[in-house]
């Protein structure tokens, strides 16, 4: 088989079997709370902290939450929880 075809048989079974993006590729991946925690899967690093913004680089690029009482409870080298009240969350 072909390089580029084998990297498109995990793609093309998370579609076949309906699975959420990125479950078998190893792409990032959130999971949001109600407005009140985000957890982060394939965090890098913390580019900003403050209590109004938070800013990671993830696998996919970078992901910034504004709110109110923002904090990081925990952080892996995989992995970043971020909680207080999530007022938005862009991808840029």
């Amino acid at each position: 088989m072909k390089k580029h075809a084998v990297s498109r048989v995990p793609v093309r079974l998370e579609r076949a079997l309906e699975l959420p993006a990125g479950t078998l590729t190893g792409g990032g991946r959130m999971e949001l709370t109600g407005n009140r925690r985000a957890v982060v899967e394939g965090c890098r690093r913390v580019l900003e902290y403050e209590e109004d913004c938070i800013r990671l680089e993830t696998e996919d690029g970078v992901v910034r939450f504004r709110g109110r009482d923002l904090c990081v409870n925990c952080l892996t080298d995989r992995c970043a929880v971020v909680s207080g009240t999530v007022l938005s969350v862009e991808f840029l």
